[in-house]
C-alpha cells in the first residue's frame, strides 16, 4: 500500500481578523448564531512569477466552518486552522462546488497564510 499521498497547498490572500475568526469557531455549531467569514484563496494565476500583468485567480469557496483553531507559535497572531467549506476546486468548472475538509495556516496580523483540501 502507498502511503505516500502529495497535498495541494493553496495561498491565502485575504482573510478575517483574529477575533472574527475566534467567533467564527465558537458559533460554528449554533442553530441560531452564525458567523460569515471569508477567505481569498488562490487557485491560480494569470502570469508567470515576476511578470508585471500577473494576477491572482481566487477560488470560490462558501458555506466556511472552522471547526478548531489551535495557536501555532504562541504569538497570538499565528494560528492552525481547520474545518468544513464547499470549494470550487476545479479551475475549468468555477462553479461546481465540492464539499470538504480543510486545514491549514493563517497569520491573523498579516491575513496571509496556506491552506489545503481534502475532499469528502
Amino acid at each position: 500500500m502507498n502511503t505516500n499521498t502529495t497535498e495541494r497547498l493553496y495561498e491565502i490572500m485575504n482573510g478575517p481578523s483574529r477575533d472574527t475568526l475566534f467567533d467564527a469557531c465558537k458559533y460554528a455549531y449554533a442553530k441560531n448564531g452564525k458567523v460569515t467569514i471569508d477567505f481569498v484563496v488562490a487557485v491560480g494565476y494569470t502570469m508567470p512569477e515576476g511578470h508585471p500583468g500577473r494576477a491572482y485567480i481566487p477560488m470560490k469557496l462558501t458555506d466556511i466552518v472552522i471547526a478548531g483553531i489551535e495557536h501555532e507559535d504562541g504569538s497570538g497572531e499565528s494560528f492552525n486552522l481547520h474545518g468544513y467549506c464547499r470549494a470550487a476546486l476545479n479551475i475549468s468548472k468555477p462553479y461546481t462546488y465540492t464539499y470538504c475538509r480543510f486545514r491549514g495556516y493563517y497569520n491573523a496580523k498579516t491575513r496571509t497564510g496556506t491552506i489545503s483540501f481534502n475532499e469528502n
